[in-house]
């Protein structure tokens, strides 16, 4: 991984891979849903919106033009921490696709009619996301989880605070989220360095002038407490379903801790494939659900570990039962050493297949800049997953999944069929 400054502050990581024929790029910013002004809730994703609408240079139909012409993979995603706008097209087209990426995250010219144009689109959006239960689970109980932190407040925002945005008010936010010290340019693929680091800043470079920033890129955001996770329990009534949708959530570390290695281990021998051990309890062996796995999600103060699952209402004490004596025998027992290997096995399996992937390439440099400063890559997360010894994977259980009391759980889905919440807390102990 190359890593350059320009002038003004911004980052550029580069990536060039042989035996390719695209290009991957992306601009991010490190300014998410958690760093958003008080009371504008949603502004991040409303401007992921806008930036689409027009530029100074382009209507918003030449935007679409050129997003075709490059291929159709030119796009947006906002998270709690960033906001990225990337496009992948073929290596004669990345000078194309930057200039549009350069247009999108510099050259705005959103108008108020633009803004309540896409006010009415992020609320159909919303009411569809609200519409697929996991979705509207997992946003419930986040906030739930952490009532008290920016990491438990939804992304897209709510109906009210998306509602009270104005243009001003986007226009502002737009200013002080894409400072030059706070983004990184990230490209992977075939291309030759120089020439595009060149021609990234004539492009910029159209802006004007900007003086030399001493201030390193990605500068700390407004420094937020530590999440104080919540022990929690919610039901999400939704007579509509066939299934009741099962989620278990324990706090985990935060993204760039030490401990994480570990973690991914856990995750993976705990309901990480169709060998692990949640996968030969719940579906195999008891055929309580089509599907059940787990996940991390982590960020800059904390992490969250994630276990879903889905089955028949009747089901479901079952369901919860069998998860609660599968997660004390993982804190009782630990994990072996034939899973120990067997997990390593797997997580370097999706390391080098990842690897083969300009896309997959560039998200990891992405957090790779937000959540530690430096490139860590394929090289360092494979050394310090093979460096996990089995006291580090007790510590990491201990950690995540040790206490049943700080679980929360969350149920959504039809009625419980006679079992309530407290039931359910007292299947996961039993």
């Amino acid at each position: 991984m190359q890593v350059e400054r320009l002038e003004d502050g911004a980052e550029v990581w580069l990536d060039p891979m042989r035996d390719v024929r695209s290009v991957a790029v992306s601009v991010t910013a490190a300014a998410g849903s958690a760093d958003e002004p008080p009371g504008e809730l949603g502004s991040t994703h409303f401007l992921e919106h806008l930036l689409f609408k027009r530029t100074r240079r382009r209507s918003g139909p030449a935007i679409a033009r050129m997003t075709d012409r490059l291929g159709g993979d030119c796009d947006a995603f906002t998270s709690k921490e960033s906001v990225t706008f990337h496009a992948r097209t073929t290596s004669d087209h990345v000078g194309e696709g930057l200039e549009l990426l350069c247009d999108l995250t510099e050259a705005p010219a959103f108008t108020a009619e633009d803004v309540e144009l896409e006010r009415a689109v992020i609320l159909e959006e919303m009411a569809e996301a609200s519409d697929v239960p996991e979705d509207r689970l997992h946003d419930d109980f986040v906030r739930e989880f952490w009532p008290d932190h920016p990491l438990g407040a939804p992304i897209l925002g709510t109906r009210e605070s998306v509602g009270g945005l104005t243009r001003r008010s986007l226009a502002a936010w737009f200013r002080e989220a894409f400072r030059p010290q706070r983004t990184v340019w990230v490209a992977v693929g075939a291309f030759e360095p120089r020439r595009l680091l060149d021609l990234l800043a004539r492009l910029r470079s159209r802006r004007g002038p900007r003086p030399l920033s001493a201030r390193p890129s990605r500068p700390a955001p407004r420094r937020r407490r530590r999440p104080r996770p919540v022990r929690c329990a919610l039901h999400v009534p939704r007579p509509d379903l066939s299934q009741t949708h099962l989620l278990l959530g324990a706090p985990a570390p935060p993204q760039a801790d030490p401990l994480v290695p570990a973690a991914w281990i856990v995750s993976t021998v705990l309901g990480g494939g169709v060998s692990s051990r949640l996968w030969s309890e719940v579906r195999e062996r008891r055929g309580l659900a089509y599907h059940v796995g787990t996940s991390l999600s982590l960020h800059r103060e904390a992490g969250l570990a994630l276990l879903e699952a889905a089955t028949a209402p009747a089901k479901l004490p079952s369901l919860v039962r069998t998860v609660g004596r599968t997660l004390a025998r993982l804190s009782a027992a630990g994990v072996g050493r034939a899973e120990l290997s067997r997990a390593k096995d797997q997580i370097r399996s999706e390391i080098a297949l990842s690897l083969e992937s300009t896309v997959a390439r560039r998200e990891a440099a992405m957090r790779d800049w937000l959540y530690r400063g430096e490139p860590y890559g394929a090289d360092g997360l494979l050394r310090d997953v093979l460096a996990v010894t089995a006291s580090d994977v007790e510590e990491a259980v201990g950690t995540v999944w040790g206490a049943v009391g700080r679980y929360g759980i969350g149920v959504t889905g039809p009625d419980l069929a006679g079992a309530s919440l407290a039931d359910l807390s007292g299947e996961l102990a039993a």
